[in-house]
């Protein structure tokens, strides 16, 4: 049975209106309403919505969903303090969890099938889901040793010339064990410029403690694509499809 967490606590400031970033509307439903379809056709026996801007709007718009409970961010501390404030909603779960991102409406079920499988097979701790683009950008780059383990993640800005080249990026979504999870989300330490705790931390908090981190890989960038402002939603408003389960 999977659980997932939904980072759903944003302001977006860049879309530069008072709706909350997850409630703008995509092809007709919410950004949020995308990504729950998605769980929904994954067979989470879980869900929980990481909420924190405009919380109460947020609840009371899916309070009906099925299987779905609310953890508030306040403040937001990043990512992986995201994940840290739906811990107790997850503490008796002992499955896989995945982390989704509510303003990336476009994933496909047959793509999260393939990454539980391959972290399924694999016996990973955490596996995460990256893309290889030819031109990565500042994207965080996904490092691994010979064996194809998935080291560290190295964001743009603290890459070397070597880790630049790499081009298999981060896309921002993971499964882990929930006890792994669990056990090493509170040794996130927030020391960098942004004093925020980030969940790409996490890859090389497992994997220096003889834990197993793989990564599968999106086969269309699209997927992956996180809306952060008006003119990203307009763009690809054309583009959207529901789910097929």
């Amino acid at each position: 049975m999977l659980a997932v967490v939904i980072l759903a606590a944003g302001k977006g400031t860049r879309m530069k209106s008072d709706l909350p970033k997850v409630l703008h509307p995509l092809a007709g439903r919410s950004l949020l309403a995308h990504v729950l379809d998605l769980a929904q056709c994954l067979d989470a026996g879980r869900i929980v919505a990481v909420v924190g801007h405009q919380a109460d709007l947020v609840q009371e718009t899916f309070a009906q969903f099925p299987n779905l409970r609310f953890a508030r961010q306040q403040p937001q501390l990043g990512t992986g303090h995201a994940v840290l404030c739906a811990a107790p909603e997850l503490a008796d779960w002992t499955g896989p969890v995945l982390i989704l991102c509510g303003d990336v409406p476009l994933l496909k079920p047959d793509t999260v099938r393939a990454l539980l499988a391959t972290h399924a097979n694999q016996g990973n701790a955490l596996t995460v889901l990256g893309m290889e683009l030819d031109d990565p950008g500042s994207y965080g780059r996904l490092v691994t040793n010979p064996a194809g383990q998935l080291t560290r993640i190295v964001e743009f800005r603290d890459a070397s010339q070597d880790q630049r080249a790499i081009r298999v990026v981060n896309a921002g979504i993971y499964v882990a064990q929930a006890a792994d999870l669990l056990e090493f989300l509170p040794q996130i330490g927030n020391d960098n410029d942004q004093k925020e705790y980030y969940l790409t931390d996490l890859v090389q908090l497992l994997d220096q403690a003889g834990r197993r981190v793989g990564l599968a890989l999106c086969p269309d960038p699209l997927e992956v694509a996180g809306i952060n402002s008006k003119e990203e939603l307009a763009a690809i408003e054309a583009r959207i499809s529901g789910p097929a389960c």
